[in-house]
C-alpha cells in the first residue's frame, strides 16, 4: 500500500510539528520553505509554554488606549502611519472585537488548546531527546506602576480557566529574584509556568528526528498552488494533502487556494539578547506596563516585547529596539550593552484565535496558522490536532475553523 504524499508548507515550529506527527504517523511528508527550518519567526520569542496565556489582547482597554497606540513613542504598541490604510480594515475588526464578551469567548477557546500544551511538549521534547531543554521555574508579571496591574476581569478569567496564580508584593518578588529592580511594586506568579531554554536547538532536534524518519525538505518558495479534487500541484509537484502552516505569511496562498483575502495581519516583534547575562533570573519575567519579558535562556538573557502594526516589509525599528532596551534595565538595572537585535513576525487574526482545520473549498487542503503570541506554546498541540484531522478524521472544533473569515 503507497503512502500518503503529504506537503507541509512553513518549516516554523507550527510546520515541524505538524510534519513531524504526520511522518511519525506513516505518511511520506515534504516539508517546504523559502528559509531552513527553524530560522523565522519560531526562533525569537520569550521561549514559554504559556500555558496561562488568557486572555488575549482584544481587551477592553484597548480603546482607552488607543490613542497612546497611534501617537505615543513609549507605547507597548505602535503603528506605523506609513501603513494604516492598508491597516484599517483589519484595526475596525480587530476593535470589535475588544469587548467583555468576545475577550472571555477568546480566553475559552484558547483555554481549550492551551490544557495541554504542556504534556505535549513533554512528550515530543522527550522523543526527540530535548527534555533537558525544558525548565519549570514559573512566570512572574511585575509592576512598577501599581495602576498597570491586570484588571479584575483578566484575573477572573484566568481562574475560570482554571490558571493557578499568586499575587506578590514587591518585597515577594525580590525575595524570588533579588536582582530586579527595587522600584517593583507587585506582581503575579505562575507557578506551573514552564519555559525552555533553547528554542534553536529544539528546532534542529525536531527537524533532524523528522528528517531521520524518512521526511524530506525542499528549500524553495511556493510561487504557485493548483489545488484539484483529488490531489494538489506545488511547484509543479503533486500531493495527497497539503497543510498550509505559513504564519504571518499565509494570506496570499489563502487567496490562492479560497479565492478570497481573510483578514491576518502581522505583529512585528523584537528581541535583543544580554550575552552571559542569564545567571542574573531564574524564570522568565514581564513588566506589564511595557509588555516587555526577560527570560533567561542559555548563554544569555534574552528581553522581547512590544507590538507593531506595520506589515511584513518595514524595515527593524531602533525606537522599537531602544524601548525594550530600557524597559530590560527598568526591571535589571544592572545590565548594560545588547547584542543580536532581531524583528520577526506574528500572524494575527482579529479575533485573536488561530485558523485550524480543513478548507471548505478543498478536502485533501489544511490550515494550521495565526496563533498570534501562543505560536511556540501550541506548536505540538496543533501538530497532533492536525495529524488526528488527516490520518483520523477527527474534526477540529469549528470554532477555529477558516470559515468565519470567508465569504459564501
Amino acid at each position: 500500500m503507497s503512502q500518503t504524499r503529504i506537503a507541509v508548507i512553513g518549516a516554523g515550529i507550527i510546520g515541524l510539528c505538524s510534519a513531524y506527527y504526520l511522518q511519525k504517523a506513516g505518511n511520506q511528508v515534504v516539508l517546504i520553505d523559502k528559509q531552513e527550518p527553524g530560522t523565522g519567526t519560531s526562533r525569537g520569542h520569550a521561549s514559554m509554554i504559556a500555558n496561562y496565556g488568557v486572555p488575549g489582547i482584544n481587551q477592553p482597554q484597548v480603546w482607552g488606549q488607543l490613542p497612546r497606540y497611534l501617537f505615543s513613542k513609549t507605547s507597548p504598541i505602535a503603528i506605523q502611519w506609513s501603513k494604516i490604510g492598508k491597516l484599517t480594515p483589519w484595526l475596525i475588526q480587530f476593535l470589535k472585537n475588544c469587548n467583555t464578551t468576545s475577550m472571555k469567548k477568546t480566553a475559552a477557546h484558547t483555554s481549550s488548546l492551551l490544557k495541554s500544551a504542556l504534556p505535549n511538549y513533554q512528550e515530543l521534547l522527550k522523543e526527540v531527546g530535548a527534555q533537558n531543554l525544558l525548565t519549570h521555574r514559573g512566570v512572574l508579571y511585575v509592576w512598577i506602576d501599581p495602576r498597570q496591574q491586570p484588571s479584575s476581569t483578566q484575573i477572573n478569567i484566568r481562574s475560570e480557566s482554571g490558571v493557578e496564580q499568586i499575587k506578590l508584593s514587591g518585597e515577594e518578588i525580590r525575595e524570588l529574584e533579588p536582582n530586579l529592580s527595587s522600584q517593583i511594586q507587585g506582581g503575579w506568579h505562575f507557578p506551573k509556568a514552564h519555559h525552555t531554554l533553547d528554542p534553536d536547538l529544539i528546532l534542529e532536534k525536531l527537524y533532524q528526528n523528522f528528517l531521520s524518519r524518512g521526511g524530506q525538505f525542499q528549500k524553495q518558495e511556493v510561487s504557485a498552488i493548483h489545488p484539484e479534487e483529488r490531489s494538489t500541484q506545488i511547484n509543479h509537484s503533486d500531493y495527497d494533502q497539503v497543510v498550509v502552516c505559513t504564519g504571518a505569511f499565509s494570506k496570499s496562498l489563502v487567496k490562492q487556494i479560497e479565492g478570497q483575502f481573510i483578514p491576518l495581519e502581522t505583529e512585528r516583534g523584537y528581541h535583543i539578547e544580554f550575552i552571559e547575562k542569564q545567571q542574573l533570573l531564574s524564570r522568565p519575567t514581564s513588566l506589564v506596563e511595557s509588555g516587555m519579558y526577560l527570560t533567561p535562556l542559555h548563554n544569555r538573557l534574552r528581553a522581547v516585547g512590544t507590538v507593531e502594526l506595520g506589515g511584513l516589509h518595514s524595515n527593524i525599528s531602533q525606537a522599537r529596539i531602544d524601548y525594550i532596551a530600557r524597559d530590560a534595565k527598568r526591571l535589571l538595572p544592572s545590565l548594560q550593552d545588547y547584542q543580536n537585535p532581531w524583528l520577526g513576525y506574528r500572524p494575527t487574526l482579529p479575533d485573536c484565535l488561530p485558523v485550524l482545520g480543513r478548507s471548505p473549498k478543498f478536502k485533501n487542503i489544511f490550515y494550521a496558522f495565526g496563533h498570534n503570541h501562543l505560536g511556540w506554546t501550541l506548536g505540538p498541540t496543533t501538530g497532533k490536532l492536525i495529524t488526528d484531522l488527516i490520518c483520523h478524521g477527527r474534526e477540529i472544533n469549528s470554532v477555529f475553523s477558516i470559515n468565519r473569515y470567508l465569504s459564501s
